[in-house]
């Protein structure tokens, strides 16, 4: 065997980012189940899509983490594009979710084919660009909107659901910057894998906020 060449597990040289990756997706498919199964209303409904859309897309970061220095690193590219379609998509729903709370469900229903008109727009520019950047500028802009929106809604009427989403977000916004610094505790705990786990938290409030709307 040629000592010069790196051996890794079958999770790859990361697999704590696989293995954060697949608990958060699992973690994001039983909320989106659960918030699911509250009610038949718009707001349940988008708001589990998100949580579906972000399982999708660590699932395939999972697997991008496992395969990237393996044989199928061909099939990185396109599980990119899973990835940032995926993410950008999920901020979406959530913001259909949103209008949904804070308009009538006339306007609201008007807007979530605005909605879907950007996230066809951003999904076909992902997949000519999928450069993660590209993705973090669009999921800052719209989850900054929401932020706005959910904050108002709580002030105006006190939503105890709104409060803990605009917390969601904020610890959601305290991860990406720990994502992009590259801060490590360890070799095998790096940066993504403490952004994973801070999300998990995120997430969390996400869920319960979503449940009280």
């Amino acid at each position: 065997m040629n000592k010069s060449t790196p051996t890794h597990g079958i999770l790859g040289p990361e697999p704590m980012t696989v293995l954060t990756d697949v608990l958060l997706a699992a973690v994001a498919i039983f909320f989106g189940a659960r918030i699911y199964g509250v009610s038949a209303a718009p707001v349940h409904f988008y708001f589990a899509l998100s949580f579906f859309l972000i399982a999708l897309g660590t699932l395939a970061g999972a697997t991008i983490h496992a395969i990237r220095h393996t044989s199928l690193v061909s099939r990185v590219p396109l599980l990119w594009r899973i990835t940032g379609i995926a993410v950008g998509t999920s901020v979406m729903a959530m913001l259909a979710a949103t209008f949904y709370l804070i308009l009538p469900a006339d306007y609201a229903d008007i807007l979530r084919w605005t909605v879907l008109g950007l996230s066809i727009l951003y999904a076909g520019y992902i997949w000519r660009d999928y450069r993660f950047r590209n993705v973090i500028v669009f999921y800052s802009i719209f989850m900054a909107f929401i932020l706005g929106a959910m904050a108002l809604n709580y002030v105006s009427t006190g939503s105890p659901g709104a409060k803990l989403i605009v917390v969601g977000i904020l610890i959601s916004f305290g991860a990406a910057a720990v994502q992009r610094s590259g801060f490590k505790l360890a070799r095998h705990f790096n940066h993504n894998d403490i952004y994973h786990v801070i999300q998990l938290i995120g997430l969390y409030f996400f869920y319960k906020g979503a449940l009280l709307l």
